[in-house]
């Protein structure tokens, strides 16, 4: 099952949007590819592009966290440093060649854990930000 973009996860109308839409593109083009061991570098290409949109967009985020003196934003970092380290781990899984698990297992999972590692996150941090975002807007 693959969630879609929707109007309601838009928090910002900038920047923050620009980089989660990336973010979910990419994830949607990586759980599109067949889990043919012939895609396999194509998928891994999309992870690292994955990995360095990600990078620069929780750096992005906390700067303007910090900017509006987000009152979470310890928590919200430490998300970040999980997220990252996690999808290191896809990443290493996805590219282990000698494994006990066929790639087409292997991919089957990394699907599974992207889309949980993007909606999660977004569900219960991002959206929590939306109404300081809002507020910091008006003034």
């Amino acid at each position: 099952m693959q969630l879609d973009w929707r109007d309601e996860m838009v928090l910002d109308n900038g920047g923050l949007d620009t980089d989660h839409r990336l973010q979910h593109e990419l994830i949607r083009q990586f759980v599109d590819l067949p889990g043919e061991e012939a895609k396999r570098d194509h998928a891994l290409a999309l992870l690292e592009e994955l990995r360095n949109v990600s990078s620069r967009h929780f750096l992005r985020e906390e700067r303007i966290q910090a900017s509006i003196r987000y009152p979470q934003i310890e928590e919200h970092r430490a998300q970040h440093r999980r997220l990252a380290g996690l999808l290191d781990e896809i990443i290493d899984q996805v590219e282990a060649r000698e494994s006990v698990f066929t790639y087409a297992y292997t991919k089957s999972k990394a699907d599974e854990l992207l889309q949980f590692w993007f909606f999660d996150h977004f569900a219960k941090a991002d959206m929590r930000l939306k109404p300081h975002l809002a507020k910091f807007a008006v003034r």
